[in-house]
């Protein structure tokens, strides 16, 4: 509210405002920073279909997209491949090579 009497004027300052305002935004990051140690511990949050999906790894590995494609003909290409991307950030399973000659491997947890 002081910060706010002299507004616009010459005598004007906002260095209590900037200071409040500096002040909110450390706050604010030591709670985010706080909630992603839990969630970066917690590990990967998967969706049903990524459970299913890394199942599927699992049990069949290697497996290209192709395979899953046809394992899972009711997910569109583009979801599996999403995926897989998904899969892949998370590190629960590795791809070996590029291209449509890739394949999926489950990762190994050391």
């Amino acid at each position: 509210m002081s910060g706010q009497k002299n507004k616009g004027k010459k005598n004007e300052r906002i260095d209590k405002w900037m200071i409040y305002f500096l002040q909110g935004i450390a706050k604010l990051t030591q709670k985010l920073n706080q909630k992603y140690e839990v969630y970066k511990n917690k590990g990967a949050y998967l969706n049903a279909r990524q459970k299913q999906l890394k199942a599927y790894i699992d049990k069949k590995q290697p497996v290209k997209v192709s395979d899953i494609a046809l394992y899972f003909k009711s997910i569109q290409l583009s979801t599996l491949k999403k995926d897989l991307q998904y899969l892949r950030q998370e590190q629960a399973i590795e791809m070996i090579g590029k291209g449509k000659g890739s394949i999926y491997l489950s990762k190994v947890k050391e």
